[in-house]
């Protein structure tokens, strides 16, 4: 605690002299500082790497190294220099810390996944990477700028240097298969009765036929057959449904149902929940979904499962603003909150309403 209080002394004096010394840059403010750090906390018995980070080996490890092109999974805690805790991958870390949110669950605790490239992730771990084995703990103690990825075109901070501890999981050298084998795992487990896809690594279940016949009331009250409407959802069709979207370990990370996300802790006030409404075949949802409501008859539902081919692929998807319109074509905006890592299967169970022409 004395050397953090020391080290907050110095950094204000930095601070204070930077601003006399409008020439110096940012980078080199950032450098000083940092070297500040390791010598008031470290002792200087740290030496950095030749990009300019610090590390300390916690675990060893002992499971393969990843190479570049390969693809990887860490547990990852993120610290300021005064040991502040502000980002987390571990849900049991999160209550610790004080970062969860129970009242918005909208984040999914699992480790970060993507390809060992400094075009994706960090410059600082896709150097530290192919050094470590799985099951290997790193501490890394990195500038800013070396928290970015290589093309990335803003800092996290003008000043600020982070403390990563950071746990490699997995190595995976092929997403596409590492991937259908979880589909295929999760089918074998909870929907074995599923025995063939209706496309390459897309299966699907009807979970409710609507009766042929449905009753109804006329004006005066008195009960009236009326037959089921048997169009199909075709392209160019308009459909309207309800839906509750999930990853396969059960996390909801969307639903346009309001009890459902009240249940689940992703209650969105400033979002609509109306009945979706979208055009078959338009492009306007992902192509697994769009395929799921095509199995479906008004007022049937049904339940789909499919690898990230038929979703958000090796982009995956960042939190965003999304349009739909309800059952009378009112339109409504909404915050998509949960962020959707590549090549991550999704769930979703699906009621269709209604489909006109």
């Amino acid at each position: 605690m004395k050397k953090l209080i020391c080290l907050l002394i110095l950094t204000s004096s930095l601070l204070a002299s930077c601003a006399k010394e409008e020439s110096e840059s940012i980078e080199a403010v950032q450098d000083r500082l940092l070297q500040s750090y390791i010598s008031v906390v470290h002792q200087d018995t740290l030496n950095p790497t030749a990009l300019g980070y610090y590390i300390i080996q916690i675990d060893e490890g002992t499971g393969a190294t990843p190479k570049k092109g390969e693809w990887v999974k860490w547990e990852q805690t993120q610290r300021m220099l005064d040991e502040t805790v502000i980002s987390v991958t571990e849900k049991n870390q999160a209550i610790q810390y004080g970062l969860f949110d129970s009242n918005m669950q909208t984040t999914h605790y699992v480790p970060h996944y993507n390809l060992l490239d400094e075009a994706y992730i960090s410059r600082c771990l896709a150097d530290a990477f192919p050094n470590m084995k799985e099951g290997s703990k790193y501490r890394i103690i990195a500038p800013p700028r070396l928290l970015n990825t290589s093309s990335s075109q803003s800092q996290q901070s003008s000043y600020a240097s982070y403390i990563l501890d950071v746990t490699l999981r997995e190595v995976i050298p092929s997403p596409q298969d590492y991937e259908f084998d979880q589909v295929l795992t999760y089918r074998g487990m909870y929907y074995p009765e599923i025995t063939d896809s209706i496309k390459y690594g897309m299966y699907y279940k009807a979970t409710y036929i609507a009766p042929d016949t449905v009753w109804t009331t006329d004006e005066n009250g008195d009960p009236v057959a009326k037959a089921k409407d048997t169009i199909s959802a075709t392209d160019g069709r308009t459909v309207y449904v309800t839906y509750v979207g999930r990853f396969l370990d059960g996390f909801v990370f969307d639903t346009n149902i309001i009890d459902t996300a009240k249940k689940h802790n992703i209650y969105d006030p400033s979002r609509s929940y109306d009945t979706l409404s979208f055009a078959i075949g338009g492009g306007n949802t992902v192509y697994g979904f769009d395929k799921i409501v095509q199995q479906l008859k008004t007022g049937d539902a049904g339940l789909g499962f499919f690898t990230s081919e038929w979703g958000y692929s090796y982009y995956g998807k960042t939190p965003s603003t999304s349009s739909s319109s309800d059952y009378y074509g009112t339109g409504t905006t909404s915050t998509v909150s949960t962020v959707i890592q590549p090549y991550t299967p999704l769930f979703f169970e699906v009621w269709l309403h209604k489909i006109t022409q």
